[in-house]
């Protein structure tokens, strides 16, 4: 994801937000008798860089998913933005991973980025994804609708038309990029709508938009795209800052974290160390017992 990716990391204030009271008080109404779930991942499963760090080095191309699935219990599958997947395709998926494993499918960009997300050919598109879901059925997990960078608040009825049109029992995060969204009172009506259909509002941690950045939670699901540079310390810092922050949301009610890291091209093997530093801290932070990703290249020291 190059969204908000910048040249220079040294100059970005990476703090995280506080939590809004508003999300408090809808965190409150929450069963706070269950435990936090935690599914992380990355956003695919192909890199042939992944041989010999993430997977065993003798692994083929075909069964890239199957030892995927055995390092991480959830995917962000960016693939589907080019369009719904048939379903050998879909039955191919799901026959490769364990039956908890969760899919996060990316809503085609065929449906995000027209002009009227709403219109004829937009709403056959969505019913084709939604045949989908349901036809994966345990291994959706929270689909996701990146939408179009030009999307802008004066288009808010069609937002609305759009949450309204989407079935509120088939999970569903939005992500909004135009910075018209993110200014004064707007943000709590987004918010609002949202929440009164149960969508998640997609928490986007980028160096170079930082106002996409917001804890304006609509339920207890915690869904984060967040983009890093692993060759960077800031990486450590942001780490620590995530940790405290989701040990205070799942205090107040978050049932579901989806944490999904993003990072550059030319380094993303090193999505082992990132994880491999974020678990132990999850671990001691919240008393939970979270599995290391395993590490295929002996005597590999991964360091900043």
């Amino acid at each position: 994801m190059k969204f908000g990716q910048v040249d220079d990391m040294n100059s970005v204030n990476f703090d995280l937000p506080v939590i809004s009271n508003k999300t408090k008080s809808i965190l409150s109404t929450q069963n706070s008798e269950v435990s936090p779930s935690f599914h992380f991942g990355a956003p695919g499963w192909s890199d042939v860089k992944f041989k010999g760090l993430l997977y065993p080095s003798k692994t083929p191309q075909k069964r890239f998913l199957e030892a995927y699935g055995k390092q991480f219990n959830s995917i962000e599958v960016n693939a589907t933005r080019y369009g719904t997947p048939k379903i050998n395709v879909l039955d191919n998926w799901t026959s490769q991973v364990p039956e908890s494993f969760k899919f996060s499918l990316k809503v085609p960009q065929v449906i995000t980025h027209r002009k009227n997300i709403n219109d004829p050919e937009a709403r056959v598109r969505t019913e084709q994804f939604l045949a989908a879901l349901f036809h994966i059925k345990s291994y959706s997990g929270i689909s996701f609708a990146v939408m179009a960078n030009y999307f802008k608040v004066d288009q808010f009825s069609a937002l609305e038309a759009f949450v309204d049109f989407w079935p509120r029992d088939q999970p569903l995060a939005i992500e909004l990029r135009h910075s018209s969204w993110f200014e004064g009172a707007v943000m709590e009506e987004w918010r609002e709508l949202l929440h009164s259909y149960n969508v998640v509002p997609v928490v986007t941690d980028t160096p170079g938009r930082r106002d996409v950045l917001h804890m304006n939670l609509t339920n207890d699901q915690l869904f984060v795209r967040y983009v890093g540079d692993f060759n960077h310390p800031s990486d450590l810092i942001r780490i620590d800052a995530w940790v405290e922050k989701i040990k205070d949301l799942c205090n107040y009610g978050v049932k579901d974290v989806w944490f999904y890291a993003h990072q550059p091209g030319d380094n993303r093997e090193r999505i082992l160390y990132f994880f491999n530093n974020m678990i132990p801290k999850i671990n001691d932070a919240l008393g939970v017992d979270l599995p290391l990703l395993i590490n295929y290249q002996e005597g590999l020291d991964i360091t900043y």
